[in-house]
Parts: C-alpha cells; structure tokens; sequence
C-alpha cells in the first residue's frame, strides 16, 4: 500500500542551515509514530470500562489466551487514548495468577473450567447449552452471588454432573 505521506515535504521559509534536514528528520519520526499507532483503536471511556469489556470478552472466548492477563496484555496495543497514551498497562507476569493459584482460591472454577476445555466449549457455550445468559454462569463462576438451586442445576445437567457435585 503506497504511504499517503510519503510526498509530503515541510518547507521551512527561513531555515539555518542542517535545519531543513532537521526538520524532514523530525517529521519523518512523527510519521513513524502515527503508522506505529495506526492499528490502534481511539478509546474515550474510563480504563475500567474497557478492562471490563476486555474481561467479558476473554471469558465468553471472544478473545483467545491461557489467561486473562495474557488477553489484557494482547489487547493493551489495540487501544489508545486521544493524546495516543495506551490505555491499558502492560501487565507485569508476576501480576499474573497462575492457574494453581486460581484452581486454589476458586472451587467453582477449579472444578468447572477443566470440564469445559475438555468439551471444547468457553464460558458463553456452556451457558447456552444451559439455556442461561452468559453473565449468569459468570456470575457462579466468579462467586459473584449464591445461585437458586434451578440456576445451579440448569449449569449441572449441561456439563453433564450431578448437581451435588457441582461447587455451591
């Protein structure tokens, strides 16, 4: 693809000598900047809102990665602020969690997701299968809030378990 840019020349009017090479270095390192950040997408809400959307995106296998740190590092490149400051931080890997870590502290998820990866299907298809909205079975995933009974069996029967040894 031909670079719109490329004859484009900033004249000086009066320029010191070396200033017009300068001056074509100079705009030539600002072009650099503006292709680097083409792929970019201009984000105008808070970061909070867009780890969120991000979140639910990962979770209903929207966005594949071995992690949701993984998948908020791979889409911190693809949003910017206006001034073109990212949006998200590169997450460092030790702030990540290990999957030990969340199969500890979480039952629920400890006991559900390897069900699920060995049926092939993300959070959004299981919940489907169990005729709910994807944000309930986040929901019981995430310990958000204790399920009725009806909720926890409709999960149950779609993975095929006993609703007893489904994680209350």
């Amino acid at each position: 693809m031909d670079d719109p840019f490329k004859n484009f020349v900033i004249e000086p009017v009066l320029a010191k000598p070396g200033q017009r090479e300068q001056d074509e270095l100079e705009h030539e390192r600002k072009l650099a900047a503006i292709r680097a950040q083409s792929h970019a997408l201009i984000w105008t809400g808070p970061t909070e809102e867009l780890t969120a959307t991000i979140t639910r995106w990962y979770e209903s296998g929207w966005i594949t990665a071995e992690s949701l740190s993984a998948a908020l590092q791979k889409a911190s490149i693809h949003f910017v602020r206006p001034d073109g400051s990212p949006v998200l931080k590169p997450i460092a890997p030790s702030a990540a969690p290990t999957p030990q870590e969340s199969s500890e502290t979480n039952p629920r998820r400890a006991f559900v997701m390897p069900l699920l990866e060995k049926r092939g299907w993300s959070i959004l298809d299981w919940a489907n299968e169990a005729g709910l909205d994807h944000t309930t079975a986040l929901d019981y995933l995430d310990n958000r809030r204790k399920q009725y009974r009806s909720t926890r069996l409709k999960l149950a029967n779609a993975l095929k378990v006993p609703i007893d040894q489904l994680p209350k």
